[in-house]
């Protein structure tokens, strides 16, 4: 197995990743912090690792790969912001290829181990907002 240095944010994020593309959802799941929210396409927030779990059930399921650009990571104290864009790609269950693209915005928390958590993961950035909304 690859070794993951998730004191890094990259290391969390490559680590992540690595779970989605293999099925991993409970490995997945433990990249999040207790008190999480995950923003889901429609711009739903799932809070708390219950909910979460299921996003990360139906995700995993899939093993897409995961491609990322070149993050911009700022960090403050315990708390990172992580941004960069990201491509999936693999396959339905029925055979159809599945190509999904999107802009990461996240905030990460280091855990009392030094471990980079997700506190808020939104993976479609502002492409939850609508435009209906603009004022």
């Amino acid at each position: 197995m690859q070794d993951f240095d998730r004191k890094t944010e990259a290391g969390a994020v490559a680590y992540f990743r690595h779970c989605i593309k293999n099925g991993d959802a409970a490995g997945a799941l433990s990249c999040f912090h207790p008190d999480a929210v995950y923003i889901d396409r429609d711009g739903r927030e799932l809070r708390g690792l219950e909910q979460i779990a299921l996003a990360m059930h139906e995700i995993c399921c899939l093993k897409m790969d995961i491609q990322g650009e070149t993050p911009h990571i700022t960090v403050v104290n315990d708390l990172a912001m992580w941004q960069d864009q990201w491509e999936m790609t693999g396959n339905a269950p029925d055979g159809h290829p599945i190509h999904m693209t999107g802009n990461t915005s996240c905030i990460m928390k280091r855990n009392e181990e030094g471990e980079w958590l997700w506190l808020v993961d939104n993976p479609f950035g502002s492409a939850v907002l609508k435009n209906d909304n603009l004022v």
